[in-house]
């Protein structure tokens, strides 16, 4: 694309915004627009992805490259750098202690970071030592898991393996499978899933409103601990109804297959899906079978405590619209922090030793799936929790993420007038940043305080500069930046964000779950909930509604999971009639949340929301093909974002959309409610927030009483506007043309475990 080309795209600009953009001549656009704005260097980060969470090993590719250039190194799949031999240098700043919940914390106070830094990532808990993460000190530790996955005894020499022993007590200490089932051994009962649980995971059950059509599987004794176990595994097309029913694979606890059947769907099929479920039109020309066939086999063969087990068998379940009470889900039983699971593959590669889903084969294979989730569960079960646990299968998986098929988690894209291609993770170099340095000479300069928890002053690959206070840090750290390709600051804001309060974690996402809650009504009794649901998630999705009997007439609490529903429904659904009552929608206003207005609007204008709009209102599991059809038409579309349902795994029914422009956003905003029949508004929430808050509500507990906190708010904020003005002197003091991160790493000791936080963007000559 041309120079005069890219300038047409440009939005129009106030007479502030003019001035701010001669100064920063360096736009960071997005990987969708391949565009030669300028010969500086420039920042290309993948848009909205699903996996928005940028592990340490792929944030060490970015450095390395940044640093070194692509005759040492690859660029990184999650952002590119163009015109990186023009860069003069790269300055990460570590403010040792923060995480991404002190950002949306303090929101309001980071001022100066929030206006400097367009782009920003998640970042997972960071390892025992971050530093050392960063320039790859690790990686002699990942080549030895490496080959140890190599061989075919891999299992037992990763467990025997010294350096791993280690890393594996220390993963245990809160492993999340630890803490719900304990250490002991127990019988296969135990890791039932409960009612509660059941319904918590969208599975099928007695009495739920979306099963009146289900049937019943007939199972109704009780299991024991001897109960039979089956291995389920069902593959879906897509039909003009949504998913249906294509084939359903069963086997024994032997491994043997007792039911392998292909089904012929009721309605017209729109796609196949081959590339998933190998199912063809050819092979299904000759099939009778329909679903209701299945459906009376499988009662015929399933014991009475028959025990089903599969991966994520909701899904499954529900494509064979059959409610069956004892389950044993393999996603959730090797479950992640946060409440992420592990892709079956995975789990059988690390914990099996086995290879399935391969991709040279078209789909795949329900019975093999349906074998390896029953495996898994056996091995469960036979070993217990503290085996698994000490299978440390989070690090296995961060150490294996570039090599795994993830097409399970890709991203809607769409560019120009169609479908981008998805992004694909690439290998880094098997050589660390500090090893290539000392090949050409250079070192790092480390600026930190003395007292640094974790410094690595004894290492030669570091020039290090000792420091006895923060302002000596702040210092001596502009007077080093331009000696060296590569300089790490490490700053400590305050030793208060030292001691990690659970309960002040808990108080930053109340606040924003607060404010995505409205309250509607007054209803005359008695309220149907049904209707008010209907009407109200046409914003956005729902995450809980309830009735209110305390106020003289009923109202209803609607809690939404995106800020932009609640948005909406203040904004269109006030005054409107539901169940024949003209009703008020208003916000609860805590004093947590008297300043969500302010902090709204600033979030509207970040730079990462003010060309993005949220879009809702849709009837059916959002597609490709569906999200096409409908924007394929906008000409300056970067991409679409359609979020995850975490319980079902399915595409939620609302999305967000890039445009290149404030003014192309604007006016397909107003496309689409004129036209589109759909309910949209400017974005508030970035992927990176979205990612970060459904995982902390996951794992935060819900409905607790919030201790007060120890220290002063206004102290902590003092800290914090102090913090955004010095990182902002810094910035401004960097030479031009340099690459700079800030990072907030998160916290994983001393009993807190969260999530770290990182912005970046590159100071131009023209600051």
């Amino acid at each position: 694309m041309s120079q005069k080309n890219v300038r047409k795209h440009k939005r129009p600009q106030s007479d502030e915004e003019e001035q701010t953009s001669k100064k920063r001549k360096i736009q960071l656009e997005t990987s969708a627009i391949n565009s030669q704005i300028a010969k500086e260097p420039r920042l290309s980060p993948a848009l909205f992805s699903d996996t928005c969470e940028i592990q340490h090993g792929s944030l060490h590719q970015l450095l390395k490259y940044a640093v070194l250039g692509k005759a040492h190194s690859t660029q990184a799949s999650w952002c590119s750098i163009h015109h990186q031999k023009r860069l003069r240098g790269v300055v990460v700043i570590v403010l040792e202690d923060l995480s991404q919940h002190h950002f949306y914390q303090f929101y309001m106070h980071f001022v100066c970071l929030r206006g400097l830094f367009q782009h920003r990532f998640s970042l997972p808990p960071p390892p025992t030592d971050f530093i050392s993460s960063l320039v790859g000190l690790d990686l002699d530790d990942d080549k030895a898991r490496t080959e140890a996955r190599a061989g075919s005894n891999h299992l037992h020499r990763r467990l025997n393996d010294p350096i791993n022993k280690r890393n594996s007590s220390s993963a245990t200490k809160c492993n999340p499978i630890l803490r719900k089932y304990g250490k002991e051994r127990l019988g296969l009962t135990r890791y039932l899933l409960s009612e509660e649980e059941m319904r918590t995971n969208d599975y099928p059950c007695v009495g739920s409103p979306d099963t009146e059509h289900f049937v019943h599987s007939n199972c109704m004794e009780d299991p024991t601990d001897s109960s039979s176990l089956f291995g389920l595994d069902c593959e879906m097309c897509l039909t003009t109804q949504g998913s249906e029913l294509t084939r359903v694979s069963l086997v024994d606890a032997s491994g043997c297959c007792v039911m392998d059947e292909l089904v012929v769907p009721d309605n017209p099929i729109k796609n196949y899906l081959t590339r998933f479920s190998g199912i063809t039109k050819k092979m299904l020309l000759p099939v009778k079978t329909k679903l209701k066939n299945v459906q009376e086999k499988l009662k015929e063969i399933l014991p009475k405590d028959a025990v089903l087990v599969g991966h994520s068998l909701n899904n499954d379940l529900r494509a064979l619209q059959m409610i069956h009470p004892n389950i044993i889900d393999t996603a959730l039983l090797f479950a992640r922090d946060c409440g992420r699971k592990f892709r079956l593959k995975f789990l059988a590669q690390e914990v099996l030793q086995i290879d399935i889903q391969n991709k040279d084969l078209d789909g795949h294979m329900p019975i093999e799936d349906a074998v390896a989730a029953l495996k898994l569960a056996q091995y469960f079960i036979e070993f217990g929790p503290e085996k698994v646990a000490h299978l440390n299968l989070e690090s296995m998986f961060k150490d294996a993420y570039k090599v795994l098929n993830t097409e399970g988690d890709k991203i809607s894209e769409i560019k120009e007038n169609g479908v981008a291609p998805h992004l694909q993770s690439q290998h880094t170099d098997k050589s660390s940043l500090v090893d290539s340095l000392q090949k050409v000479g250079q070192k790092i300069s480390y600026v930190t305080r003395m007292d640094a928890v974790n410094s690595p002053t004894c290492l030669a690959q570091f020039e290090n500069v000792l420091c006895a206070s923060n302002e000596e840090v702040l210092k001596r750290a502009n007077e080093v930046v331009p000696l060296s390709p590569l300089t790490i600051v490490n700053y400590q804001p305050g030793d208060i964000f030292r001691r990690h309060n659970v309960g002040t974690n808990e108080k930053v996402i109340r606040k924003y779950e607060e404010m995505m809650t409205i309250f509607a009504g007054p209803f005359k009794e008695p309220v149907c909930l049904k209707s008010v649901k209907v009407h109200f998630q046409s914003c956005g999705p729902i995450h809980s509604l309830n009735i209110i009997l305390d106020t003289c007439q009923p109202y209803v609490c609607i809690k939404y999971s995106v800020l932009e529903a609640a948005q909406l429904a203040v904004k269109h659904l006030d005054g409107t009639y539901v169940n024949g009552c003209c009703i008020k929608v208003q916000r609860l206003i805590t004093r947590m949340t008297l300043d969500y207005e302010d902090i709204i609007k600033e979030m509207e204008e970040d730079p990462e929301n003010r060309d993005t709009i949220y879009v809702s209102g849709f009837m059916k599991h959002l597609t490709e093909n569906f999200l096409q059809q409908q924007f394929g038409h906008f000409k300056e579309i970067k991409a679409i974002f359609a979020p995850k349902n975490q319980r079902s795994q399915q595409n939620e029914k609302y999305c967000f959309i890039k445009f290149q422009s404030p003014r192309s956003a604007a006016v397909a905003a107003a496309d689409i409610c004129t036209h589109g029949g759909f309910m949209c508004q400017k974005a508030v929430t970035s992927s990176h927030f979205l990612h970060w808050f459904q995982d902390a509500v996951l794992s935060t507990p819900l409905h607790t009483e919030l201790m007060l906190e120890n220290n002063p708010k206004a102290y902590l904020s003092e800290i914090i506007k102090n913090t955004d003005m010095k990182m902002n002197q810094i910035y401004k003091n960097l030479p031009g043309n340099t690459l700079c991160l800030l990072l907030f790493p998160g916290n994983n000791r001393d009993g807190g475990v969260l999530p770290g936080f990182g912005l970046m963007g590159i100071k131009t000559d023209h600051m």
